[in-house]
């Protein structure tokens, strides 16, 4: 028969490993940090923050008991539970920005109290609608997804991320100096990621029907193009809105949350529970509040994390670049599985393609660290270059 999780044996113990993967990478990144390396730490802590918030949502949400005797399993509400992500991290950023303004500025080592930047003109606040809506659409439809495809073939039309994204920089005119071999270590990553993907669906049967799939398949790539239109306005804000990680957060909160309820209402959805029918996240949400309550503080205890991961990638796009942060999406992906092969915690695919799989995340890892590597060293030049006052000869140096 399938295989179904047994929970019990030894499921602590896995639990505690899977949380070493990235526990470790925020040590890894505050070293880095410390050793001034400040791409290759940004880009440790970015992996940690992404790793830790897809266990807890895997592990907490996919895998909480609803009901033991109807073996009702996890809550599969992705509208719902992303818009109540964003009031909570509304609440929070609320809290954070009261503590910063009463803090003494010298402390935060700035020249007057913080506030956020204000948004003033119209212009500015339609880009933050639809910024927000962007940001629903991507994880929404992403997790609509989800309950459509398998994990592996969601995963390999998401890992086309960095692409749609570049493509959508070169579009706004916000691309920067591209080199061909960026380009092509980029295409290469992606490439690495789908092939990976693709090894690792034939080692493990079992997934949707293919009723679901165009329906799925459409969601996700919508979903992409979301995404990147999310990353691409991040670093739009950055530069011409001058609007920080923490107040964009703040900004888009509540009207993110806004855009998700017609879905949460209206939308019909096929529901991982023995013997249920389609049914709205608002009919799972009562249904979850009826059985077990408790469950319920999960979903809000996992706005907390989404806080800090949303801020965290913004940080990554503003301080790098939207293609590159989604780059770095990617790589954490795979490193991931890298670790979790290497801990026990998967298994590789059966026959040759474990061997090809294995390759595939190599190609991977290596793709994203040569492409850092390179835009690490390229900011250094330009870090060079923007120092105060140049001699004259110096500023047409290329780096």
């Amino acid at each position: 028969g399938p295989t179904v999780h047994v929970p019990g044996h030894g499921k602590d113990d896995n639990y505690a490993t899977q949380a070493a993967i990235p526990a470790g990478a925020f040590v890894v990144g505050g070293a880095l940090l410390l050793a001034g390396q400040k791409t290759m730490g940004v880009l440790a802590i970015y992996f940690g923050a992404q790793a830790g918030f897809s266990l807890y949502m895997k592990v907490v949400l996919s895998n909480a008991y609803v009901s033991q005797e109807l073996k009702m399993k996890g809550v599969p509400a992705a509208f719902l539970v992303t818009a109540v992500q964003q009031v909570v991290a509304f609440i929070i950023l609320t809290i954070v920005l009261g503590v910063l303004r009463f803090t003494p500025k010298e402390w935060l080592g700035l020249e007057e109290p913080y506030r956020p930047k204000q948004l003033t003109t119209s212009k500015e606040w339609i880009a933050m609608l639809v910024f927000a809506v962007a940001f629903a659409c991507n994880i929404g439809l992403n997790n609509f997804s989800l309950s459509l495809l398998t994990v592996s073939l969601n995963l390999i039309i998401r890992s086309c991320l960095p692409l749609v994204t570049l493509f959508m920089q070169l579009l706004t005119g916000t691309a920067g100096q591209l080199k061909g071999v960026e380009v092509v270590l980029m295409f290469s990553g992606v490439f690495f990621a789908g092939l990976a993907t693709v090894a690792s669906s034939h080692g493990h049967k079992g997934g949707a029907g293919a009723s679901h799939l165009v329906l799925g398949v459409i969601m996700c790539a919508t979903s992409d193009i979301a995404a990147a239109g999310n990353l691409v306005l991040a670093s739009i804000f950055g530069t011409s809105m001058k609007l920080n990680p923490l107040d964009t957060t703040f900004y888009m909160a509540v009207p993110a949350a806004i855009s998700l309820l017609p879905a949460v209402f209206l939308v019909n959805h096929p529901v991982d529970w023995p013997g249920a029918g389609p049914m709205t996240d608002w009919k799972v949400f009562l249904k979850v509040l009826e059985l077990s309550p408790y469950t319920l503080s999960l979903i809000g205890l996992s706005g907390l994390f989404a806080v800090g991961y949303n801020v965290l990638q913004y940080s990554v796009v503003q301080s790098l670049s939207a293609s590159h942060a989604a780059f770095a999406g990617n790589f954490n992906k795979a490193a991931t599985i890298m670790l979790s092969i290497c801990l026990g915690l998967e298994s590789l695919p059966s026959g040759a393609w474990s061997g090809l799989m294995m390759f595939a995340i190599l190609g991977n890892i290596a793709s994203f660290t040569s492409f850092s590597m390179l835009k690490g060293s390229d900011k250094k030049h330009g870090d060079a270059k923007h120092m105060p006052a140049p001699p004259q000869g110096e500023t047409n140096a290329k780096a």
